[in-house]
């Protein structure tokens, strides 16, 4: 897959594109059926299947005031939508000066000028251009103007409930793990790199490395059955998200004991795939009680990822 940063630096060929339109965080089951329509009407077509995507998130300028809480980083939503077949990933910076093009502008000088659009895929809920003036109909009117197709894909289900980017933050912020994957159609992971900790685990028998990571988003604080992957390899483990509280730390930190493993970690990128949700942090009243609180966790996730 070819990634373009700016859209306004390229001009595809007229009509050589398939397009699929919108933000794609999470890249979950709904964004995936997007793709799969463009692909399939590119291969069809003889054409290439794109997608147009947005940098930083609309809602990040928009509303500043806001915190928004992305799903992925951008270099993993991008390594997703490779997965996905797309051909080409178009990235259109998300400033003021693209927030304020009208509907037209936004089908003349950006999908027809820049990305050669033939066809452009987009949810049922569609709308753009300034003040999201523009809409389904809309750029149906449009597309037929300018000689692109406009093809709606259907909404996405699973368990009769309708998958959305939403729903996947709002479920991973209270730990449902599992609703989270249905969605999105994959394991809930996050990946980051080892830095340096308070070598705290290790000295109670539980060695654990601290993941620094990109990501906006964490489940809630707890404790977690994880799998790690580390160099091709996976392995055991439990995850706690947190601030220590039996240490009265302040920030927070996301600490990983690996099942079984003794290697320095320090500076290495780590997978950590999310499988259940164990308990919340608790206060211990000393290193003893601590060290037998974690010693439960372990023999519990051993259980249950031996069993998933």
């Amino acid at each position: 897959m070819q990634i373009y940063n700016n859209f306004r630096e390229y001009c595809f060929p007229p009509q050589s594109q398939v397009v699929a339109i919108g933000n794609f965080d999470g890249v979950h089951l709904g964004h995936r059926s997007l793709f799969a329509l463009a692909t399939a009407r590119a291969r069809e077509l003889g054409l290439q299947a794109a997608a147009l995507t947005f940098r930083p998130h609309p809602l990040k300028l928009l509303f500043p005031e806001r915190r928004i809480f992305l799903i992925t980083s951008y270099e993993r939503k991008a390594d997703l939508i490779a997965s996905c077949g797309i051909d080409n990933l178009v990235i259109a910076p998300f400033d003021h000066q693209f927030a304020d093009l009208t509907a037209n502008d936004f089908v003349e000088n950006v999908l027809v000028r820049h990305l050669g659009a033939a066809v452009v895929i987009v949810g049922d809920n569609y709308t753009f251009g300034r003040n999201r003036e523009g809409s389904l109909s809309r750029l149906q009117e449009l597309g037929r103007a300018h000689g692109f197709k406009v093809e709606v894909a259907p909404p996405c289900r699973v368990d009769g409930e309708l998958v959305s980017s939403t729903k996947i933050r709002e479920a991973i912020m209270r730990g449902e793990i599992e609703r989270a994957s249905r969605f999105l159609g994959r394991p809930c992971a996050i990946v980051g790199r080892v830095g340096r900790g308070k070598g705290r685990g290790r000295g109670i028998g539980f060695p654990t490395a601290n993941l620094v990571s990109e990501v906006e988003l964490y489940p809630c604080e707890g404790v977690y059955a994880v799998w790690v992957e580390y160099q091709n390899e996976r392995y055991m483990g439990v995850v706690n998200i947190g601030y220590n509280p039996t240490f009265a730390d302040t920030g927070l930190t996301v600490e990983v004991h690996i099942f079984d493993f003794d290697q320095d970690l320090y500076g290495q990128d780590l997978k950590i795939i999310f499988v259940e949700y164990l308990r919340k942090e608790k206060t211990c009243s000393g290193i003893e009680e601590l060290r037998q609180l974690i010693a439960t966790d372990v023999e519990r996730a051993r259980q249950i990822l031996l069993a998933s």
